[in-house]
């Protein structure tokens, strides 16, 4: 692992020192991955195998100009030459200056166990296998359609610009996905190698958790209403990252995408969220981000009131302030992550738990909405969505009865007035592997 490091670092520093005499500033990521992934469909049982996967990113500012570069090569010269070709189709910029980021290597969110099992193919199919397996023997002598995926991966990475030192990182990564007859589904991701139970028995545990009986919208309440829903956590982050950040970023403010400002009301007293981009432990945390910018967990939301807009470097050079830490390369559609423009984003998010226990946060008959189909096609100017509802239990006084039946479901809302409107947040959260968030309950139209 700390050879592998000491390389990427090696590269950054050489591309780096290699265009710095021809530019005012340049910054390059360098990021060297491996990754085992096992996927099952029923029987058929696929691997996917990465090995020294490199990438570099880069970005350089020339007289008020911005060329940007990227190469899958890990030599220097192939990426100098990249980068200076580039300068060729530079284009205005108003970022003055790229980060100046302090010397660190970074291990916090790397496990030695996790980084063993990468080079293991055999038993990370064999926990593929035994979550499969255990879906089955859950349901004896039915009928199960089953899609399943365990994926470990390994990163080494490095950042430097023209000024400051190399932040250089290791980070390692398992996730695993269960999905049961196309609808219902469960899954788990983490920084380090959990107990392989949490792995291997994930699928058992979803198929022993699901009612029998299915029912339609029509059939549990009655027909299409607004009610109080239950809205998982997995589905409240999606919602936060893909709705709530178009309201709040800078970038976004800066486009005339939004109105927003520090000191509106944005949701109900009682709801606080936390940004954190080097929370250890997280998918989503480290040391800086994309920019090299040093994070540390900063109020967005507090008492219900917006506290701080998330900023990258640009941004928050047009708004007069410091970067918040929250600048990194999103990519959007058929973008590949090296090649997209940095973006203001979250890292690691936090709400902070309620009072009140999961199962008593609402009292006679409502839904757990576990996730929704399509959110990307919901509207990010107002936050409004409409979405069939993919996963879900009927509820009576919190108790799972039934499932949502698949494609007779659909929740319509909007996120902005669900926030201003929520009725609860559980005292239980779970970690999602890059968020810390409780059960929602809101009012949504279901039908």
């Amino acid at each position: 692992m700390h050879t592998t490091m000491k390389t990427a670092r090696d590269l950054c520093l050489a591309i780096r020192d290699g265009v710095a005499g021809a530019v005012d500033d340049v910054e390059v990521i360098v990021s060297c991955a491996d990754r085992t992934s096992y996927g099952v469909e029923n029987d058929l049982i696929i691997p996917a195998l990465e090995c020294d996967t490199w990438s570099v990113a880069m970005r350089a500012l020339s007289k008020g100009r911005l060329a940007t570069a990227t190469t899958t090569s890990h030599d220097a010269r192939d990426s100098i030459a990249a980068l200076t070709r580039a300068l060729s189709a530079a284009q205005p910029e108003t970022l003055a200056a790229f980060a100046a980021p302090e010397e660190t290597d970074d291990t916090r969110s790397c496990d030695a166990r996790l980084w063993e099992l990468v080079d293991r193919p055999g038993e990370v199919r064999r926990m593929a296998v035994a979550s499969r397996d255990g879906a089955r023997a859950a349901r004896p002598g039915a009928p199960v359609v089953i899609e399943a995926d365990v994926t470990v991966s390994r990163a080494r990475r490095a950042l430097a610009t023209k000024r400051g030192g190399a932040i250089v990182s290791a980070s390692t990564a398992l996730s695993t996905f269960v999905m049961i007859d196309g609808n219902d589904w469960d899954a788990w991701s983490g920084t380090a190698r959990p107990d392989d139970a949490v792995v291997t028995g994930l699928g058992g545990a979803l198929v022993s958790s699901l009612p029998a009986r299915e029912v339609t919208c029509e059939e549990f309440l009655g027909g299409a209403r607004e009610t109080t829903v239950v809205i998982h956590p997995r589905l409240f982050e999606t919602l936060l990252r893909s709705l709530f950040l178009e309201r709040i970023a800078a970038d976004r403010v800066l486009a005339k995408l939004s109105s927003a400002r520090e000191g509106d009301t944005v949701a109900h007293p009682s709801f606080e969220l936390f940004a954190d981009p080097t929370a250890a432990g997280s998918l989503a945390g480290g040391a800086g981000d994309a920019e090299g910018v040093r994070g540390g967990r900063k109020a967005v939301v507090s008492g219900g009131v917006l506290r701080a807009m998330p900023s990258d470097r640009r941004s928050a050079q047009l708004l007069g302030g410091a970067s918040t830490g929250n600048g990194y390369r999103i990519p959007i559609m058929a973008e590949d992550r090296s090649e997209a423009p940095v973006r203001v984003g979250f890292g690691h998010l936090e709400v902070t738990a309620g009072d009140v226990a999961r199962d008593a946060l609402v009292k006679g008959r409502t839904v757990l909405i576990t996730d929704l189909l399509g959110l990307h096609s919901s509207n990010k100017a107002t936050g409004a969505f409409n979405n069939p509802i993919q996963g879900g239990l009927a509820l009576e006084d919190g108790v799972p009865v039934a499932r949502v039946k698949p494609g007779a479901w659909s929740a319509t809302g909007n996120l902005h007035t669900l926030l201003r409107s929520l009725t609860g947040l559980s005292r239980e959260r779970m970690m999602t592997g890059s968020a810390l968030l409780p059960w929602v309950a809101a009012p949504v139209t279901v039908a």
